[in-house]
């Protein structure tokens, strides 16, 4: 399992989370927790990818990031310890960016 990324491309940063294909129901689980704490029952602001193994999200948007945060906060005693540290690690990348963009 390599190490989750956030790549970026135009105004839209995909944040991917690199697991076993037997695993993307968390990656759907924590979509649609931050579906629900986003007010996004549509589905513009967060989007799962083509493959549900990471997140499309603005790249400018603190509140989805926030609410991105959240959601893997309230799941993450519950993910098993295999994929716990790519969680941890999209968890903490997201943290840093939405304090850059409130700093900014």
């Amino acid at each position: 399992m390599t190490q989750p990324s956030i790549s970026k491309s135009e105004d839209k940063e995909e944040i991917e989370i690199d697991i076993t294909d037997d695993d993307h129901a968390w990656v759907e689980r924590i979509g649609k927790t931050a579906y629900e704490t986003c007010n996004d029952p549509a589905r513009d602001r967060i989007k799962l990818n083509e493959q549900h193994t990471g997140f499309i999200v603005e790249s400018n948007d603190a509140a989805v990031l926030g609410c991105l945060g959240w959601a893997i906060e309230q799941h993450l005693d519950s993910i098993p310890s295999n994929l716990k540290p790519n969680f941890q690690k999209v968890l903490d990348d997201v943290k840093a960016r939405k304090e850059n963009l409130e700093r900014s």
